[in-house]
Formats: C-alpha cells, sequence, structure tokens
C-alpha cells in the first residue's frame, strides 16, 4: 500500500513539474533566470529548476506557490492542470 502511494505521489509531482516547465518556456524564461527569481544562486539556480521539472522535485507546497506566483499563474494550474488562460497584450 504505501509503495503503491508513493508511486502516485512521484507521478503527480513529476506532472507539477512538467507544468512548471511547460509555463516557463512559454514566458520564455531559461532555468537560470527563473532559478534567480525563485532565490537560487550560481549552477544551483540551473540544477535546482531542473530537478523541480524532471525529477518532481517540488515537494512543498510554499515551493509551488512561489514558482505559481513568479510565472503569473495560479498553484491551482500547478497542481492540477486544467486550461490555461493566457491574454496577450500586442503594441500596434
Amino acid at each position: 500500500m504505501a509503495e503503491y502511494i508513493e508511486e502516485e505521489v512521484d507521478g503527480f509531482m513529476k506532472k507539477v513539474g512538467e507544468r512548471i516547465q511547460s509555463v516557463r518556456e512559454f514566458r520564455g524564461m531559461t532555468r537560470r533566470s527563473f532559478g534567480e527569481a525563485m532565490g537560487l544562486k550560481g549552477e544551483s539556480a540551473n540544477t535546482g529548476i531542473y530537478a523541480l521539472e524532471v525529477n518532481g522535485g517540488a515537494t512543498r507546497l510554499d515551493t509551488i506557490y512561489k514558482a505559481a506566483r513568479i510565472l503569473d499563474v495560479s498553484p491551482g494550474f500547478l497542481l492540477d492542470g486544467g486550461e490555461l488562460k493566457v491574454e496577450r497584450v500586442v503594441s500596434i
């Protein structure tokens, strides 16, 4: 039973990481620039975000909330997906 729960949590966190990566790329941010905005320094800005996105390293809710604020999406979107509504302002 515990192994099943662990697998479910791992899969859930990997999906959160995938959503973070998708929005980060949509916003035109590199891992390093996003990591620095998250408060990471040096190479940790890159490797920390890699772990967050690829390995599902987003285990703390405060990390998810901070990422959502920086990416300008709701924490709920990062947690459960759904439709991402983005408005683009075009200057003429």
